[in-house]
């Protein structure tokens, strides 16, 4: 089947003038069906072209070709198992003459997702505004340093944008990665019709890190601290206040406890300036020198000091989380959680042994996350036309 490419002479679409030949070479083509050989026609280039390249192959761009059928099926498999199942795999179901190694599954995922990372403006445009306000939800999660100095893990910043329909666009990259991978933000704001003039929430667990993000992807957008983190951080105070002595200081455990409800209380509907000063004046209490025996109130002393910074550092970014409970919005970073693990956890740290390059594995993440989004398909219908067209079905005829 096309032993010799040679059927037709392409034309110059400047001036219609027909190529001359070079000469011919051999190549392999790659494809799901097995290896095929092919003998290539190498083409001068048309004088009214302004290319650089003197030749050019008629056919392919490199002399080792694959068909994208192949390629973007290693691709979406390598998202989301292992390289080596994948090499596995792609050899027990597929005619392949030679076996796939996991080197070869890696080299062609990161040939993918560079190639993703260049035209990523394409797919982030969208044509209609959103009608709903935003939600924007931020965190991270850790992963193995493929070289480990002058670190043994890296952060990867993972998160969702929900519009108010419901439907989500994930987006991943790595802190501290450069302005391209910054961009992976804005360009799922932008695929989820984001404008100036819409409405967004950003949800974070009041990391500064994130909060620097926040400030430069979204400027305008409200920034609501992750509840879920608050609360946790009230359980953890009153761990440190039941550990004081139930029997011989039951008065002391009983105001700390009590102190601890009202404070809670207050910042959950709004009023972040007693809640504050509650905690305040709880940790003084604490301190006192007739306390100095009693070893949980000196860890809750401590803890105390380290929650009033928290949420004085976040003091802008806590409303009345009550009425936005009752009103039906979002109030915890849930929805983030879930992202890490979909994007980072499930495939990159979960009983996975493989370690990272911080340089490489922002074109990891870009396949992984066009897999997740649904996207990966309508990349390649991009690239290569007459790739898995979309069929439209006609309506069937109206019986009689």
């Amino acid at each position: 089947m096309g032993r010799e490419h040679c059927v037709s002479i392409r034309l110059c679409s400047g001036c219609g003038k027909a190529f001359r030949t070079k000469g011919y070479y051999q190549s392999t083509l790659r494809s799901v069906y097995g290896n095929v050989d092919m003998r290539i026609r190498r083409l001068h280039a048309c004088s009214c072209s302004e290319a650089q390249a003197r030749t050019f192959s008629s056919l392919f761009t490199n002399k080792n070709p694959i068909t994208p059928e192949l390629r973007y099926l290693t691709a979406k498999m390598a998202a989301l198992l292992p390289f080596g199942k994948v090499a596995a795999f792609l050899g027990e179901l597929l005619p392949l003459p030679a076996q796939t190694t996991a080197g070869t599954v890696r080299n062609r995922t990161m040939k993918v997702g560079r190639r993703l990372q260049k035209t990523a403006e394409v797919f982030s445009a969208s044509s209609t505004t959103a009608p709903g306000g935003l939600v924007v939800g931020l965190d991270g999660g850790y992963v193995r340093n493929r070289h480990q100095r002058p670190e043994r893990n890296f952060e990867v910043i993972a998160g969702k944008v929900l519009t108010s329909e419901g439907r989500a666009t994930r987006f991943a990259f790595v802190r501290n990665g450069g302005a391209g991978a910054m961009n992976a933000v804005g360009l799922a704001l932008r695929k989820c019709g984001a404008s100036e003039s819409t409405s967004m929430t950003v949800l974070t667990d009041g990391d500064a890190g994130l909060r620097a993000i926040h400030r430069q992807v979204a400027p305008h957008a409200e920034h609501v601290l992750d509840w879920f983190h608050i609360a946790m951080k009230f359980t953890n105070l009153q761990q440190f206040a039941k550990g004081v002595n139930a029997v011989a200081d039951h008065g002391i455990r009983s105001h700390a406890l009590a102190e601890l409800n009202r404070a809670k209380w207050q910042f959950w509907n709004g009023y972040f300036q007693q809640g504050l000063i509650g905690l305040v004046h709880l940790r003084q209490w604490a301190a006192a020198r007739c306390f100095d025996h009693i070893s949980a109130l000196k860890k809750l002393q401590h803890a105390l000091l380290d929650m009033i910074r928290y949420l004085e550092l976040n003091a802008d970014s806590m409303p009345n989380y009550g009425k936005r409970y009752r009103a039906g919005q979002r109030i915890s970073t849930g929805f983030v959680e879930s992202a890490v693990n979909e994007i980072v956890a499930k495939r990159m740290v979960k009983k996975q042994q493989i370690r990272w390059n911080r340089r490489t594995v922002q074109s990891f993440l870009e396949v992984r996350i066009h897999v997740l989004n649904g996207t990966l398909e309508d990349a390649f219908r991009h690239w290569h036309q007459g790739f898995r067209p979309i069929k439209h079905l006609s309506p069937l005829p109206a019986s009689a």
